[in-house]
């Protein structure tokens, strides 16, 4: 089943809330970027409390919908209660960790789509890929941020290795073992030769260096999108937060560190740096399987070409992959910017002899 988008704007985003955790807001709520839910930041306060800051997301829902969202809530909590460094989630007036209300259709007062609403308490930090604009003044030391995320998300897997399994198998567009396919599937719709070049490459990397290794990759449950949006950091540089499960699933455990490499990378001087640091710090915690060391820089790489072929389709809008929305277009330009350049940079440091794709 392919993720629907949904779109409320804050007025409507805000009397579902109400009905949901009965949340009273003390000022209009203020949106937050995202690939398919509405998010937004929301001060209020709930029944017999003072006011505080949360973190509030809308999606689209059903019965199967559901039981998945409730299940990441609860993943996610879980980990929360463990000491992982992710947001406490807010229960809903129904006892639930993912409250569920109709939209109210002008003019309709049946057939309302169902929405799944999760509320977690705010992290008064930055997401790291914003950190110097959102906190002028303050740089980010990708090496040291690369070694405490890398072991950050060991320490997560380990609790994470323990969850109960999802309620039905999950794929998505961003799965490590589906990349190849991924990236064949949005290639019609490329444009761009520089883009197709880069993903012809991943293609070749992955068949030749990942695909005989594939058998021999441990799988488990994973959280499977670290990147620089769900990972927040405080103005000394330490990871403060890791936010969004909603592509958690069974998969490669290797993927976890390779997700968070391939975006920490976009931010680094040296990329290969920061790419090592995270696998050091990674190790440090929770050492790689032979095979897991060998496909850790072609997955790299290949996310790194995932991220800028499907992200180019979206913002050409070409097919079923198009974004029909200024904000949304503006997101998916912001997700894949310096992926070219870092993925030209970290291949021709693998091999000298490579041309660099710039």
């Amino acid at each position: 089943m392919r993720p629907r988008t949904l779109t409320l704007d804050p007025r409507e985003a805000a009397a579902i809330l109400q009905r949901t955790h009965g949340i009273t807001l003390t000022e209009p709520l203020h949106p937050l970027g995202s690939e398919l839910a509405s998010t937004f930041r929301a001060r209020g306060s709930l029944p017999g409390a003072e006011p505080t800051d949360l973190a509030v997301k809308f999606q689209a829902s059903d019965s199967t919908e559901l039981a998945v969202q409730r299940w990441r809530a609860e993943v996610s909590q879980s980990l929360s209660d463990a000491g992982a460094p992710v947001p406490a989630t807010v229960t809903a007036q129904d006892g639930t960790l993912v409250g569920t209300a109709p939209r109210s259709h002008a003019g309709t007062d049946d057939q309302a789509d169902p929405v799944a609403v999760t509320v977690t308490s705010w992290v008064d930090a930055s997401p790291y890929g914003a950190l110097h604009t959102e906190q002028p003044g303050t740089a980010l030391d990708t090496t040291a941020f690369g070694c405490a995320l890398g072991a950050e998300a060991a320490r997560m897997q380990q609790i994470l290795a323990t969850a109960p399994p999802p309620p039905q198998s999950i794929t998505h567009t961003w799965a490590a073992e589906t990349m190849d396919a991924v990236i064949q599937a949005h290639l019609p719709d490329v444009t761009n030769p520089r883009v197709r070049r880069i993903a012809e490459q991943a293609r070749a990397l992955l068949a030749r260096e990942v695909a005989p290794l594939a058998p021999d990759l441990p799988r488990t449950l994973v959280h499977q999108d670290l990147h620089d949006s769900n990972v927040l950091a405080d103005a000394a540089g330490r990871v403060a937060a890791i936010l969004d499960f909603d592509d958690m699933l069974v998969g490669w455990r290797v993927a976890e560190p390779t997700v968070a490499a391939a975006y920490l990378a976009r931010h680094a001087a040296r990329p290969e740096d920061a790419v090592a640091a995270v696998a050091a710090g990674w190790e440090s915690v929770l050492p790689f399987t032979p095979a897991e060391r060998e496909v850790f820089t072609p997955l790299v790489l290949a996310r790194l070409a995932l991220n800028i072929t499907v992200w180019h389709v979206r913002v050409q809008g070409a097919g079923a992959e198009q974004d029909t929305t200024a904000d949304r277009a503006d997101y998916a330009r912001m997700r894949s910017t310096g992926s070219e350049d870092t993925f030209a940079a970290l291949l021709a440091t693998r091999n000298p002899a490579v041309e660099a794709t710039r």
